[in-house]
C-alpha cells in the first residue's frame, strides 16, 4: 500500500472520527440546551397563567361566573373596575321565640367605599392588560374556556387556560427534535373544566421555588 493510499485512509478515518464525535456531543448537549430554553419559557408562561387566574377570580366576583373568552377577560382587566369593600364583623341581640329569651347573633356588615380599576387593584399601576392576551414569545392567544360542574350536589363554576408546548416552543422545536419530542404533546394548564380546581399542572416546579 503506497503512502498516498495510507494518507487517504487516515484522512477518512479522521473525518469519520470527527463526525461521530460531533454526533455524540450533539446528542448529549441537545437536551441540556433545550432544558435551558424550556426553563425560561415555562416560567414566563406560568407567570402569565397565574395573572390570568387572578383576573378570572376578580371577574367571577364581579359577574358571578368565570369568563370563557380571553379577549373579554383582557378587556375587563383593561377597562373594568372593582368595588372596594369594607368588611366589619358585628353582633346584636335579638329575642328568640323558641328559647323565649334574648340571644346574641353574629353578623357581617359590608360597605362599598369606592371603586378602583381592575388592573391597578390586581397588578399595580402601569400594568398592561394586553400582556395577558398572548402566550409569551409567540403571536398565539392562550386557549381559555369556562363552564360549570356539579360536585357533591353543588354547582361549581370552572375555568381552564392552557398553552400547548407545540406553540410555546414552535420556533425552536426543529433545532432540538429529540428533546422536544418528549414534551411535544404536553401543555401548561391552569384550572380545569372537569374538576373544581384553580391550580396549575406546573405547580411545585422550579418556577415555584425561586
Amino acid at each position: 500500500m503506497n503512502s498516498k493510499v495510507q494518507l487517504g485512509i487516515k484522512v477518512v478515518l479522521i473525518l469519520l472520527s470527527t463526525y461521530f464525535t460531533y454526533r455524540i456531543y450533539s446528542s448529549i448537549m441537545q437536551p441540556i440546551k433545550f432544558q435551558r430554553i424550556e426553563r425560561v419559557r415555562i416560567c414566563d408562561v406560568t407567570e402569565k397563567l397565574e395573572n390570568i387566574r387572578e383576573a378570572q377570580l376578580a371577574y367571577k366576583t364581579e359577574n358571578g361566573a368565570f369568563c370563557s373568552d380571553i379577549n373579554e377577560l383582557v378587556a375587563f382587566v383593561d377597562t373594568g373596575v372593582i368595588n372596594i369593600i369594607e368588611r366589619k364583623d358585628t353582633s346584636f341581640m335579638y329575642y328568640d321565640k323558641v328559647y323565649q329569651k334574648q340571644m346574641n347573633k353574629d353578623s357581617v356588615m359590608l360597605r362599598v367605599l369606592g371603586q378602583e380599576p381592575v388592573a391597578v387593584q390586581l397588578f399595580g399601576e402601569g400594568f398592561n392588560a394586553q400582556s395577558l392576551l398572548k402566550i409569551p414569545g409567540t403571536d398565539s392567544l392562550f386557549t381559555m374556556n369556562a363552564g360549570q360542574i356539579n360536585k357533591n350536589a353543588v354547582d361549581v363554576a370552572t375555568f381552564e387556560v392552557s398553552a400547548p408546548y407545540a406553540t410555546v416552543f414552535a420556533d425552536v422545536a426543529g433545532n432540538y427534535p429529540q428533546a422536544f419530542s418528549k414534551v411535544a404533546n404536553e401543555s401548561l394548564t391552569i384550572g380545569s373544566l372537569t374538576e373544581p380546581t384553580i391550580s396549575g399542572n406546573y405547580e411545585n416546579t422550579y418556577c415555584k421555588s425561586e
